[in-house]
Formats: C-alpha cells, structure tokens, sequence
C-alpha cells in the first residue's frame, strides 16, 4: 500500500509540471498580443483625444474669424488671422501631429470656414493603422449683425423699489421703451409687466425675459460687462457753493463743486455753464415747471448726491465734447447706489451717456423722455420704468459734436458669431 501511495505523488507531481510548463507557454504566446491590444487601444484613445481637440481649435478658430470678418478691413485679413489663430491652438493642444489649417470666408464672406486636417505614425508603425492615424475637422461659424448697445443693466437688481433680486431692468403699468437701432440688454432678467412693452433694434438678457418684447429677445445671453468702469468719477471735496434755491428767473451756474441741497422751482431757469458740474453730499431737485438746461456738461455726482426731475419741469442736456469725460451727460460714483428720478413729462433731451453704475434709474411719469437726442445711452446697475413713460432710446451718433465713448454705441457690444455646423 505505501509503495502504490508512492507512485501516485509521483505522478502528479510530474503532471503538474507538465501543466505548469503549459501555462508559462500559454502565456508566453498571450502576453505580446495582450500588450498589443492594450497598446492599440491607448493610441487610438490618444488619436481620438487628439481628433477631439481638433475639433475644439476649429470651432474657437471659425468663432473668432467670423467676428473678424465683421471688424477687420478685409476678409483676407480676417482669413489671415484664422489660420494664424488656429494655428496657435493647435499648438497648445495637439503635438506629434503634422497639420494642415485651411481658413476661408464663404457665404459672400459672412461666414468662416475652418479645416483642420492630420496625421501622425502609429504607436505600432507599420502594424495598425498600417497608414498611422488620420484626422480632421471642420466648423463654419455666421457673423451676425452688430447692434449697438443703448441701454444696459449691469447688476443683480439689489431689491430696488421692489424689483426681484434678479431683475435689473423693468417696465410696469403702460410704460415703454422705444430703441429701433440698438440693443438693450439685461445681466439678469428683464421683465415687461402688464401692458408695458419693449421695442428694440434687439434684446439680450442673461436670465429670463418676460412681456411684450420686440423682437424675441435672446435669453441665455453672455453678460456684457460695465463698458466704463475703469471711468474716473471721483468728486473733489471742497465745495464751489453751497444750498442754492433758484424760485424765479433765470440763472446760470458756472462749473465746480456744488454742494447741499440745490432746488430750482416754480418755472425758474437753470443753466449749466459749459464744463463738469460735480456735486458733493448734494441733492439736484426740480420741480413745478423748472427748466434745467445745459451744453457740453455733465452732471457727476459722489457717493451721497441724487437728483430727483419731477412735475414738469424740463430737462435740456447735452453732454460734453471733449475731456476725460466726454460723451457723458450724468455720471456717478462707482459706488453710488442711490436711485435717480425722472418723474417729468418734459425730459426731451439726455444727449450723451446716462452712468449710474451702482444705482437705480427710475423714470416714470406720461410722456416720453430723451426723444429730442440724437442719441442716448444708459448704464446703470438696474433700470425701472414705469406710469406709461416711454423712454426714447435714438441711435444717430453722428448726429451731434458730442462723441461717443468706447464701450457704447456702435462699439459697445462685441461682434457677434455662432456656429452653422
């Protein structure tokens, strides 16, 4: 019995040599073609990130040469640009890769077209792809209409006069704005409540747009940011006068420091002297048929002033020509958050730039504002109009020696694009 015991071990030692001897063979054999499936796998991921990235650089590229057909003096230049663009894309993204990047204007040269076109060797030259890896992508980008901006809404509304904490520009009651030739556009939400109506060259708001608006504004948009705020408001401190109360007649009031409480009523005439008319711990009221005029002015004031134009008194404005701050008509402190009241059926003329950056413009009353500019831009961190004023919003900026500041008008939205396949 231990003799046959004996044979038994040794056969199955001796077979399980011979399996282990299998086994080592087995995988011997498997382990190139397991090496090579896992090597063919991460390349073609690789070429696939690759081809991705491709993709990314043609669409950006075709994006920025559409709105370069827009600004630039050709469509040479822009195609120029493109590929250079492109280019510098492709560099920060694909290596090992030999490229081609063609650009073209098509679409009588609304539109750039971008191809992106590759190859490289394969991790496994000669094996698979036996050819290496090709790759391309194309994207065609439409530039679409530039539309000057008139009137924006910079901020996140703060819960002026009951406006919803996302709501920076609002119409209420039968109240309007009339902007044929330019954009309006809302960093947040922009609201037309009851018979209140918006009607514009186009509107754009960030959030969500409700009411009576024309044409369909776009909603989701980029926000655009406040075009003046590297702008030097500051006001200096010592103060040019003090308290003026103007009841009667007609006055006039040369630039400076202007500081108290500052009334002018009862059909009295106020005309603002040519200049920058800064107003310190101030308060501008008009009321009972005054008359405010102006010429080459602006009116700025510090963190503490306001004005109120209400009754109807009329409002003549016509912002300044030349300066640091020309193009502007009212202008506050960066931190200003005050509102501003135009409550007044006869404001006829706001020529230049409204800038209230941290504040609230509210117009209300029964007729309509700004209509005898040639053209009128507001900034403001929240817009409010109400009763059924309608603010004119004119887009004529040659019509007048006063200039238009970069960031506004025709140069105060950027060019446009989007992508067509």
């Amino acid at each position: 019995m231990p003799q046959r015991h004996s044979k038994l071990v040794s056969i199955a030692s001796r077979l399980a040599r011979e399996q282990g001897g299998n086994v080592m063979l087995v995988a011997a054999i498997a382990f190139p073609v397991l090496a090579f499936a896992v090597g063919v796998a991460i390349d073609f991921t690789s070429a696939e990130a690759d081809r991705v990235a491709m993709q990314g650089a043609a669409d950006t590229a075709a994006l920025a040469g559409a709105t370069q057909l827009v600004v630039a003096n050709s469509a040479t230049a822009a195609v120029q640009r493109t590929q250079v663009f492109a280019t510098s894309q492709l560099n920060q993204l694909v290596g090992n890769w030999t490229l081609n990047v063609n650009a073209q204007a098509v679409d009588n040269d609304t539109a750039m077209q971008v191809t992106i076109s590759g190859s490289r060797p394969a991790l496994f030259q000669n094996l698979f792809p036996s050819n290496g890896w090709n790759a391309s992508a194309t994207a065609t980008a439409q530039a679409e209409d530039v539309m000057p901006l008139c009137a924006l809404g910079t901020g996140a509304g703060g819960g002026f006069l009951g406006l919803g904490a996302s709501t920076v520009v609002d119409l209420t009651d039968v109240s309007q704005v009339t902007a044929p030739n330019c954009l309006i556009q809302s960093n947040q939400n922009l609201t037309a409540e009851n018979s209140a109506q918006v009607s514009a060259g186009a509107v754009q708001v960030v959030g969500a747009a409700t009411g009576s608006i024309s044409p369909a504004p776009q909603s989701g948009a980029p926000p655009i940011p406040d075009p003046f705020a590297s702008i030097n408001v500051s006001v200096p401190t010592l103060c040019t006068d003090l308290n003026l109360t103007i009841l009667t007649g007609s006055s006039s009031l040369a630039p400076g420091v202007h500081c108290g409480v500052i009334l002018v009523a009862n059909n009295a005439t106020l005309t603002l002297q040519p200049g920058v008319h800064y107003f310190s711990l101030a308060t501008l009221t008009l009321e009972n048929n005054a008359v405010l005029q102006g010429t080459n002015v602006a009116l700025v004031f510090d963190d503490l002033s306001f004005f109120t134009f209400q009754d109807n008194s009329d409002i003549e404005l016509q912002g300044l020509t030349s300066g640091p701050l020309a193009g502007f008509v009212i202008a506050t402190t960066h931190s200003n958050a005050k509102t501003f009241t135009i409550s007044t059926t006869s404001a006829r003329t706001l020529l230049g730039v409204v800038y209230i950056p941290s504040g609230l413009l509210s117009i209300t009353g029964s007729s309509q504002v700004a209509q005898a500019s040639a053209w009128t831009v507001i900034v403001a961190q929240a817009i409010a109009i109400s009763g059924s004023a309608n603010l004119v919003l004119n887009a004529n900026y040659d019509g007048s020696e006063v200039p238009v500041p970069t960031g506004a008008g025709p140069g105060g939205a950027p060019p446009a694009a989007r992508l067509t396949n």
